[in-house]
């Protein structure tokens, strides 16, 4: 019998465990602050005198009777290390709160006067100030990895949407023609303009994210109209094609039922599991004779699909929309601007159309000036101001203009949604909603026809920055009273580069060896290899679980996963391509048979965790396995090795099996085993809600609940 540690002994990845000592409840987040210097207010009765004498290398400086500048000295050597810098003012901050005689004490914060676009028409757009725009700008301006399609009448060559959009485009109309708008009025201009017009480039207004990257996709125009078909394949090629948000700025009136569009509501839960978050307009209002009257936006599509952000618009008095759908199912509230729309019958067609004399079409601002042939434009600035292009018939002039509607709301959360994920790329769309909402201003005069109330950038952005986006905060983990990982597996390649994969809540994670994610969170029924494989086994409604997932370095092979998923067995290489064998029984094969799928009681025969190691050393490969409240050992040629229950070895029995319920047999969510480049080995141990890690000797390193560890909350 060769010899080698129990169960392998064990396993991991020594990233978990060791972490910061958590910093001054005032420090956290992106604030800046002066290097060496603290703010300290000293209690009435303190002698300042003796206090000074007592501080060894710091200086007292009083600039008012209100409080003194505490201020480290001898300090150049150390002042081209920033992280020294802050760590030595963070140390004299601790320092002094300790002391009996501080009243308080807190770091000299900086501050930066906030960002405002130079564009010459920025003063005159007064719906960003309302929504904290310019502290937003603060914090980012956007990321061009950010693409947000914008599902609409195509683009009109508009300069102050030059470069800011993607070189891929999509013609729902006309596939692999030019997305152009061809149409006499250019709605998706306008909505482009307030989402993502440039900034700083000496014409026009500013977009809400204008360093993010707008993506271009007509869905229709005044020459072509606007189907179903259109709107669900744009849908899916911005999903297929990276888009991060899609901007909807259309409406039916009609509820967005699983009986009336089935085909809708697919393309979008399709889009939201790549993580696409989806914001559409709450309509405006229905024709009441020639007046307008809104209604509740559970009866408007898209803006009452499961997992639609619906905008409901904001005048220039912050009050809601005298057109705008309303209900207590908006998403949230956005500038739109004030009027009404005013219905006329049109003879030609014997139908009501919205009369050119609302004021919801306002004035031409700029140089050029739009040519008002076009009708529909009246002396107002109630409406969003962003860019226009004139109707083919009046010559193409790019133009700037106030236009109202809920068209106009829709773009300022699109935009702004781009600014969350500039800050914090992987936050889940569940995530982005609730933030979006929760952070809103409210609106007390509108009682619950607002939804949440009024759009907060500033709140949405900085509440973005802190949240976490890990295993235990995905949209099922946060709502678990544990956090449980299904599985983790560790990949070395041949060059020493680690990538960890854990498995949670029907989605995917990958780290590398520092715990820093790599790529963004999937949803494994978006990964062929899986939904072509495990998940087609998921009862209907289910997430699709994995319940173990190794992986190693095959000698001769290459990489090589193997995953297990309900009483089955998968196996890949490194482009995901499945071998032989796949979606077999696990009780098909032999050692198993006669081992684990034993005890599965007539049911099917499940791992709970499954772990293959090359040891060369011991004779080469090595698998694992623990199910049943028991492990077993097998070699590289199927041999049964050892098995016992998992309380029969003591770090178990004392650590994980601690934690389950009285009577219930000891079962572990993930265990992985891993040899570290000093050739050490590490075992890490989900359970219970906890993780645990062991060192190459068995010594307990770390045990703490599981949304505790850094990467996977």
């Amino acid at each position: 019998m060769k010899s080698f540690p129990t169960l392998l002994a064990l396993c991991g990845l020594a990233l978990a465990g060791g972490t910061l000592a958590a910093p001054p409840p005032d420090t956290t987040g992106n604030l800046r602050f002066v290097p060496f210097e603290v703010i300290v207010k000293f209690k009435p009765d303190a002698r300042r005198s003796a206090t000074a004498s007592e501080l060894a290398g710091v200086r007292l400086t009083t600039n008012t009777p209100h409080f003194d500048v505490a201020t480290l000295e001898n300090t150049l050597p150390l002042r081209k290390d920033m992280q020294v810098a802050k760590s030595e003012t963070l140390a004299l901050l601790a320092k002094l709160r300790r002391r009996h005689d501080v009243e308080y004490a807190q770091l000299n914060y900086l501050f930066d006067f906030a960002l405002t676009p130079s564009d010459p028409l920025y003063p005159q757009q007064w719906h960003y100030p309302p929504i904290g725009l310019p502290s937003a700008w603060n914090l980012t301006v956007g990321s061009s990895a950010i693409p947000i399609a914008i599902l609409d009448s195509g683009r009109s060559g508009h300069p102050d949407l030059n470069g800011r959009w993607s070189p891929l485009e999509y013609n729902a109309p006309a596939p692999g023609q030019p997305a152009t708008d061809n149409g006499s009025w250019r709605h998706g201009t306008h909505v482009a303009g307030i989402a993502g017009a440039a900034a700083y480039n000496g014409i026009g207004g500013s977009g809400v994210c204008f360093g993010c990257t707008l993506m271009n996709v007509k869905i229709g125009d005044t020459t072509t109209g606007l189907t179903m078909a259109r709107i669900v394949s744009s849908i899916d090629w911005a999903t297929s094609n990276g888009a991060r948000v899609i901007n909807m700025s259309f409406e039916s009136g009609a509820a967005c039922t699983q009986a009336s569009y089935p085909a809708l509501r697919a393309a979008i839960a399709r889009a939201r599991d790549h993580g696409v978050n989806l914001v559409a307009a709450a309509g405006n209002g229905t024709r009441n004779g020639t007046g307008n009257i809104p209604v509740s936006v559970d009866n408007v599509t898209p803006a009452s699909c499961p997992g639609v952000i619906s905008v409901a618009a904001s005048d220039r008095n912050n009050a809601l929309a005298l057109y705008s759908n309303r209900g207590p199912n908006i998403g949230v509230t956005a500038p739109g601007g004030g009027g009404n729309f005013i219905w006329r019958l049109d003879p030609g067609s014997g139908h009501y159309v919205v009369d050119g004399a609302s004021p919801v079409y306002g004035n031409t601002v700029g140089t050029p000036a739009c040519n008002t042939g076009d009708g529909a434009f009246n002396a107002n600035t109630l409406g969003a101001l962003s860019a226009w292009t004139t109707s083919p018939a009046s010559g193409n002039g790019h133009c700037y203009r106030h236009l109202s509607g809920t068209s106009m709301a829709t773009p300022h959360v699109a935009g702004t949604i781009g600014l969350m994920l500039s800050v914090n790329p992987r936050l889940f769309p569940e995530q982005v909603t609730s933030l979006i909402r929760g952070t809103a201003s409210p609106m007390p005069a509108c009682g619950s026809n607002c939804g949440p109330g009024l759009l907060n950038a500033f709140g949405a952005v900085n509440a973005a920055l802190s949240t976490t986006t890990g295993p235990c905060s995905s949209p099922a983990g946060s709502a678990s009273k544990l956090c449980r990982i299904d599985s983790i597996g560790q990949y070395v390649n041949s060059a020493g580069t680690l990538v960890e994969s854990v498995y949670a809540y029907g989605y995917l994670w990958q780290f590398n060896a520092a715990g820093t994610q790599i790529g963004t969170t999937r949803k494994l029924t978006t990964l062929p290899r899986y939904a072509n494989g495990p998940c087609l086994y998921a009862p209907a409604g289910q997430t699709c679980t994995i319940d173990s997932a190794t992986v190693l370095d095959y000698p001769g092979f290459g990489y090589f996963e193997s995953v297990t998923a309900y009483g089955r067995y998968w196996n890949f290489d490194q482009n995901g391509n499945g071998l032989a064998g796949n979606g077999s029984l696990l009780s098909s094969v032999t050692r198993y048979a006669n081992g684990p799928c034993l005890y599965a009681g007539g049911a099917p025969c499940r791992f709970d965790t499954r772990n293959l190691l090359d040891a060369p050393e011991w004779g080469g490969l090595y698998e694992s396995i623990t199910a049943y409240g028991r492990y077993w050992i097998f070699d590289s040629i199927g041999n049964m090795v050892e098995s016992n229950p998992l309380l029969n070895v003591p770090r178990y029995a004392s650590g994980p099996c601690a934690y389950r319920p009285a009577g219930a047999v000891c079962s572990f969510d993930s265990r992985e085993l891993r040899r570290l480049p000093s050739g050490a080995q590490v075992e890490t141990v989900t359970a219970y809600g906890r993780y645990f890690e062991w060192d190459g000797s068995g010594n307990l390193t770390v045990n703490q609940t599981v949304n505790t560890i850094p990467r996977l909350r």
